[in-house]
């Protein structure tokens, strides 16, 4: 029997931090100098990453950028406790588009980097997520976590996964659930409905 899984986003969806990503986008601004206003501008409608490239920025610089960032996260032992607890029933992965350094550097910092089964990032793809080809392990049943539905969720949707919402509420997803903590009552409440 296929085991179920849980694709999770990371930035905004296992952890919070405005710090980090406050230095992440002036290390940005910095950099872009005069072309920032375009980048503000172009932030409203596009992903992080597309508002780059329309500037000329390449994914592989905004890696070297980002990796350059510090990432002061500090041991999650409630997220620990979460995934320790999930860890055998669910295939627990992990979907981000960032580099793979700056998510390896994360999750070991949060403490679960050897709680997650399978990691993807940006490397691994030809586009950013929500570039279809980005979800190709999810299959109908999977649960997929993240707080932007349109990059995180959409795809997962039409792909007959039970999607999570971390964040506002935005009446596309299947729940809604203010922080990553919840999410075991909302995996219980589909157990009971099954």
């Amino acid at each position: 029997m296929r085991q179920t899984k849980i694709i999770f986003d990371l930035d905004d969806t296992l952890y919070v931090d405005k710090e980090l990503r406050h230095q992440r986008n002036n290390t940005i601004l910095k950099f872009l100098g005069e072309r920032s206003l375009d980048f503000i501008r172009l932030k409203k409608y596009y992903t992080t990453l597309n508002s780059l490239r329309k500037l000329g920025v390449s994914r592989e610089k905004f890696y070297d950028l980002m990796d350059d960032v510090e990432i002061n996260l500090e041991e999650d032992i409630k997220l620990i406790k979460l995934f320790e607890s999930l860890r055998g029933r669910y295939q627990l992965i992990v979907l981000s588009n960032s580099s793979k350094q700056c998510v390896e550097i994360t999750l070991n910092k949060l403490g679960i980097f050897n709680l997650i089964d399978e990691i993807y990032c940006g490397e691994d793809f030809k586009e950013p997520k929500p570039f279809e080809d980005c979800f190709f392990m999810i299959r109908q049943g999977d649960f997929c976590v993240g707080n932007n539905f349109e990059k995180d969720l959409k795809i997962p949707q039409e792909r007959g996964a039970i999607t999570i919402l971390v964040g506002n509420e935005d009446g596309q997803a299947n729940y809604v659930i203010n922080n990553i903590y919840e999410l075991e009552e909302v995996l219980n409440s589909e157990l009971n409905n099954l």
